[in-house]
């Protein structure tokens, strides 16, 4: 291997290594587990809202120059219902979306250029253990959205979804609750974090910022002490062209600018009007691809 060579190397992985440590940034948390708080206050009285969480598994494909057919890697994650019908928005990155992060971080050209597409997905939705099937609907890399849609409406009486319409709108200083589940060995219990808004930020698009970056994974649901919906977290990279995601491609050089990449993963949350909207324009879109079709 020559010198030069040898360069390329250690300076891919020595990327590597930094962006897994960026990624845990936005995955770290201090949970509070359901039942330590004293009576009266919002970590016990949130529990109800995890009926409108479900998990979705599914199996990537992935796609990789030279390498073949690629390989498939199963995966699962938790969405939101957001209709009676069987409507799920999730975060596109659970989604297996990260494949597409991590090309976009490393830069075109750097050996790590890879796709993928989830496929054979189930969402396990009330007591159907086994998963009802669904599919893609449409994703949204920039907004960091994805929604799949049951292939066959929900009949089953009773289900709970999350309406996007009935929120509140939060502004720097009030408190807000994250909610999310254990893995199935903990028998999924439910936890919350707490947080408080430190800015409103209008671009790239309208955004809640955390005061602390602590979020425990991207696609949980926000709300407010009384119940009400706030908003989704999520995580925002520029592209490659622009100011930040040029420095995500130089090296070690990006660790200067730490404050910046923690901004991003630190678990922004999109507000609930946000995320109706780009719901919306994802309905219409696929409409329309159906009546060309």
């Amino acid at each position: 291997m020559t010198t030069k060579q040898h360069n390329a190397t250690r300076d891919r992985v020595g990327r590597l290594a930094l962006i897994a440590w960026w990624v845990s940034l936005g995955m770290a948390t201090t949970p509070i587990l359901w039942g330590q708080a004293a009576e009266g206050n919002p970590y016990r009285s949130l529990g109800a809202k995890t009926e409108v969480m479900v998990d979705v598994t599914f199996v990537l494909k992935v796609k990789m120059p030279g390498a073949g057919g690629g390989r498939e890697i199963e995966g699962e994650t938790t969405c939101l219902l957001i209709d009676a019908e069987g409507l799920v928005l999730c975060s596109n990155t659970e989604l297996g979306g990260y494949v597409g992060l991590m090309s976009q971080l490393m830069g075109r050209g750097s050996g790590f250029d890879m796709t993928a597409a989830p496929r054979e997905i189930k969402v396990l939705v009330g007591d159907h253990t086994g998963g009802l099937d669904g599919h893609l609907l449409a994703r949204d890399s920039e907004r960091d959205l994805a929604w799949v849609k049951l292939d066959e409406p929900i009949t089953e009486p009773g289900i709970r979804f999350l309406d996007l319409a009935q929120s509140a709108e939060l502004q720097p200083g009030d408190r807000f609750y994250r909610l999310r589940r254990m893995d199935k060995f903990f028998g999924s219990a439910p936890i919350v974090t707490e947080g408080v808004v430190a800015a409103r930020v209008e671009r790239p698009r309208k955004l809640l910022v955390p005061a602390e970056p602590a979020s425990g994974g991207f696609g949980l649901p926000v709300f407010t002490a009384e119940g009400q919906f706030v908003g989704m977290t999520v995580i925002l990279v520029p592209a490659a062209e622009d100011q930040v995601g040029g420095m995500l491609n130089s090296g070690m050089s990006f660790l200067s600018s730490a404050a910046k990449l923690e901004d991003m993963v630190g678990g922004l949350i999109m507000p609930a009007a946000e995320l109706a909207k780009a719901t919306r324009l994802a309905r219409e879109s696929f409409a329309e691809d159906e009546e060309d079709e």
